[in-house]
């Protein structure tokens, strides 16, 4: 008598698929219905992996976005990307590892404590040193006492919380200071940082020592302190007006006249206890003295300390309008073709009127009500320079902005790469972010040559219009606002849209 086949029969698949290995991406016919067979597929696209160290592989699910391993011939679908992994880790994971420019010169845990008086652009300088690093795929992170202090006991707090005779005020303000040092210490030991931003006031040279003692007991040697120093009237008011009034302490006080008060009287008690920062210290540090007329600098070494000085000579703390909009409508996009350097199309011609009419509309005006001085930015492409051919505003054509170089695929359809060059397709699809077109450019390699564009952004205090393509305008977006470098390729850029 024959025993019943306790192992039911799985009915083969058939699809095409596509396996991937240390960066490469090859297409496959495949029709199997167990994981050897899957691997017996992988091991005719790939015959230099070893045959006896074959790992699970990876897809990502179709609609999550997810990575999973493969159990079983239900997890794929036609033309998924099968990963084989090196070493216990995927390649993706791999790559965005080495992403980091920081990758080029030091992996050293680094601490930037900020420190100077209320009102001095101290939280704008942080955020925007965050929002960098990010960009450029280096882990960073705020650490914000102000916002561990009104979790713990709440907003609007009136100045005699502040003051250094306030004994109970102190203790608060010390046990948030050493909570947020506690958070930062876990997340660049536990949660995969690399540089920290330590922002409070730290006006006290015993704070300071504090914030060292902490970092060195856990092993983080590099700590720069970075001060903002400003005594200029002007300045200060300016910072109060824009920023400090909108600040959550001030969210319940309607007079804008009380507010400005109450904080005059909180930087005075600050005042009392303020001790700058001297060589006398042994610091690292960088001073920014009025927004950044001067700097001074000491014992700053290494290439990402040497970064930041370049890129905080470049900052200032004046605000001024910054507009992000695409080329108007090309000949190429009509026909669902990438890349290319065609001329607008009717859509595009009408959109370029619109602009210029709505910009003459918003244009930012000063305090005494007279226009500001709008610069218009465009990539040096047809498509670009076109759009803003009726603004009557200067122009700059920077080659930083132009659109994704594609390489062997400009002019072509998805569908047409998709056919003539499946592997890259496939490629494209497993790693937006770094994957390169053959003789084009990646959206890392955009990154990279839009750092010039960033900084002479920090550095122009004029409002500034800037038309250019969606891969860029991705990349210039994910560093304003502080989008994190792995999003940048799926942030929506629509078109015909300020």
């Amino acid at each position: 008598m024959q025993s019943p086949d306790m192992h039911p029969k799985v009915e083969p698949v058939s699809m095409s698929l596509f396996f991937k290995y240390k960066g490469r991406v090859k297409k496959s016919t495949f029709t199997g219905s167990t994981l050897e067979d899957l691997t017996k597929a992988f091991l005719e696209r790939f015959p230099e992996f070893p045959p006896f160290s074959s790992r699970p592989f990876t897809v990502m699910h179709p609609e999550a976005k997810v990575g999973h391993e493969v159990d079983d011939m239900s997890d794929l679908y036609p033309n998924c990307v099968l990963e084989m992994s090196q070493d216990g880790e995927s390649q993706t994971q791999q790559s965005i590892s080495k992403r980091s420019v920081s990758g080029l010169a030091e992996r050293e845990r680094m601490v930037l404590c900020m420190v100077g008086l209320p009102a001095r652009g101290k939280t704008f300088i942080a955020s925007k040193i965050c929002h960098l690093l990010n960009w450029m795929g280096i882990p960073a992170k705020v650490f914000n006492v102000g916002e561990y202090r009104r979790a713990r006991v709440g907003p609007n707090k009136p100045h005699q919380f502040f003051d250094p005779n306030n004994a109970e005020g102190q203790r608060v303000l010390l046990h948030c200071s050493l909570a947020a040092l506690d958070d930062m210490m876990m997340w660049l030991g536990q949660g995969g940082g690399h540089v920290a931003i330590f922002d409070a006031a730290n006006i006290r040279t015993d704070r300071r020592k504090l914030v060292a003692t902490r970092c060195q007991r856990e092993g983080i040697n590099k700590i720069i302190y970075v001060e903002s120093v400003c005594d200029d009237p002007l300045v200060i008011e300016a910072n109060i007006r824009e920023t400090k009034l909108w600040s959550p302490d001030y969210e319940t006080v309607t007079d804008p006249a009380e507010a400005v008060a109450d904080l005059n009287l909180r930087i005075s008690h600050y005042l009392q206890d303020y001790e700058t920062i001297t060589d006398n210290e042994k610091n690292s540090y960088i001073k920014i003295f009025d927004g950044g007329r001067r700097m001074e600098l000491r014992a700053i070494q290494g290439y990402l300390p040497g970064r930041l000085v370049f890129f905080l000579m470049n900052l200032h703390i004046t605000p001024r309008t910054i507009w992000l909009a695409r080329a108007g409508e090309c000949e190429y996009q009509t026909q669902n073709r990438i890349g290319g350097d065609t001329d607008l199309t009717g859509h595009g011609e009408e959109f370029a009127h619109r602009l210029a009419q709505w910009v003459d509309e918003n244009i930012p005006r000063r305090d005494d009500g007279s226009e500001s001085e709008l610069v218009v930015w465009t990539s040096t492409l047809r498509r670009a320079v076109r759009t803003g051919q009726y603004l009557p505003h200067p122009k700059v054509q920077l080659r930083g902005l132009d659109d994704l170089e594609r390489g062997i695929c400009d002019g072509l359809t998805a569908d047409e790469v998709a056919a003539e060059f499946p592997d890259e397709f496939a490629a494209r699809c497993s790693d937006k972010l770094g994957y390169r077109y053959p003789r084009g450019e990646s959206y890392e390699d955009i990154t990279q040559r839009l750092e010039p564009v960033i900084l002479e952004l920090e550095r122009s205090r004029r409002p500034v219009l800037i038309i250019s393509h969606q891969a860029p305008l991705r990349c210039l977006y994910a560093y304003l606002m502080g989008v994190d470098q792995t999003q940048c390729p799926h942030i929506p850029i629509p078109m015909h849209t300020i």
